[in-house]
């Protein structure tokens, strides 16, 4: 295992607000057609999920979907399970814990703990307690972010923080494997992980977060540790002056899916001066910058500037100009960085290529009913997928952003 600490002194320098802009007006926006795969019912059947019945100690969405080679995966911590399904919505497996789930149908008289292979489908019990992210790497062996029994929490009282979640390993025939922790293998609980992702190498990354920071943890394809970086948030890297003041939160970090990099996409405020008084008024946004940090050389790498999303609203005085940060979505193996905002017609999506910083802007089109809940997914190749919730069903869709870019590149 090689630490890295993202504490080390940067390089400090002013970057006028205006510059944001240099190189990077987005071309005439267009529509992205939305195409939908299927659809899901609540319940607790094998083919349902039940999205509604969260638990409400949650510290964010309960329920993800993840996308490789045309499979779709939902872990679903309400029903505490995992469904696999194609992208034509054919349920191939079921990871269920039996105190929630009944038995697949499918599975017949199988016992409960045996995997069914009678059929291509598989039933896998195991008691799961709040599964929530996963991955899937491309030996298909599935990765499931899941918390501990509460008897086997442990506290980090340097951290302050509880150690809850584990990491679970399964085999691609559905076989689980063992867990890991933050030494790998067995090993100790992490704070609570945020993000779990795969590489081209099927190496797995862990991003956890306490209340001084974020950690990544990141391990080889057999679970060993390679890398454990902390990111504190009082050391975040700034394109501020000394004399500037400003305030920085992290929004995301983000693996590299072929390099040993994670980018951080950091948003920045700056005091609003009162006119008449000269006092602080609050705080307002005012940049946005991604920094790339090599494990391998430990340093940063050039940082991205993000341009802001400016937007038109009204009140009794008449209309005003705001400025918002997007979203980061994640980044394609071929370099473009994905933004997201919500806007009157669903989401204005924002896609930057790093290379050139050439910026393109598309709608996406997603109806008010389906706000209910939703999760999106940026597969490496440039997929966006989601799971978009109503009040009666779910859907699983998908945005070709992938021949977006081809188009872009022609």
């Amino acid at each position: 295992m090689k630490p890295v600490s993202i504490v080390a002194t940067c390089v400090l320098f002013f970057l006028p607000v205006t510059a944001l802009f240099f190189g990077c007006s987005p071309e005439t926006r267009g529509v992205l057609q939305r195409e939908k795969l299927f659809s899901l019912s609540y319940g607790r059947f094998e083919d349902e999920i039940d999205l509604f019945n969260l638990d409400s100690g949650s510290a964010g969405p309960d329920t993800q979907i993840f996308m490789r080679d045309g499979m779709v995966y939902i872990a679903n911590s309400g029903a505490k399970k995992i469904v696999q399904f194609t992208s034509f919505g054919d349920l191939l497996s079921v990871y269920y814990n039996t105190e929630t789930n009944p038995v697949p149908a499918f599975a017949g008289r199988e016992k409960q703990s045996e995997k069914v292979t009678a059929t291509t489908r598989k039933a896998v019990a195991y008691p799961f307690n709040h599964p929530v992210f996963l991955s899937v790497d491309t030996r298909k062996r599935l990765f499931v972010a899941d918390q501990l029994p509460r008897e086997r929490f442990e506290y980090d009282s340097e951290e302050q923080v509880i150690l809850r979640d584990v990491v679970l390993r399964f085999s691609p025939d559905g076989q689980y494997l063992d867990f890991l922790g933050q030494e790998g293998p067995g090993g100790t609980p992490f704070p609570p992980i945020t993000a779990v992702y795969t590489t081209a190498k099927n190496e797995l990354a862990v991003l956890s977060k306490t209340p001084a920071g974020c950690t990544v943890y990141w391990f080889d394809k057999d679970g060993s540790l390679i890398y454990r970086i902390p990111v504190a948030f009082t050391a975040l890297p700034s394109p501020y002056t000394r004399e500037i003041k400003s305030f920085s939160s992290l929004d995301r970090i983000v693996i590299d899916y072929i390099h040993p990099r994670v980018y951080m996409k950091i948003d920045y405020y700056t005091p609003i001066i009162d006119q008449a008084t000269g006092a602080d008024a609050g705080i307002a946004y005012d940049a946005s910058c991604i920094y790339p940090f090599d494990l391998e050389t430990e340093s940063y790498g050039e940082r991205y500037d993000i341009p802001v999303f400016e937007g038109v609203d009204k009140d009794t005085q008449g209309s005003f100009t705001y400025k918002k940060p997007y979203d980061f979505v994640g980044v394609t193996s071929s370099g473009w960085f994905f933004f997201i905002t919500p806007i009157d017609e669903g989401y204005l999506l924002e896609v930057m290529d790093s290379k050139t910083s050439r910026v393109h802007q598309r709608t996406i089109y997603v109806e008010q009913d389906e706000l209910a809940y939703n999760a999106l997914m940026l597969s490496s190749d440039g997929i966006l997928s989601a799971l978009l919730a109503t009040n009666h069903s779910a859907s699983v869709v998908w945005w070709r952003t992938d021949a977006l870019i081809g188009e872009i590149r022609r």
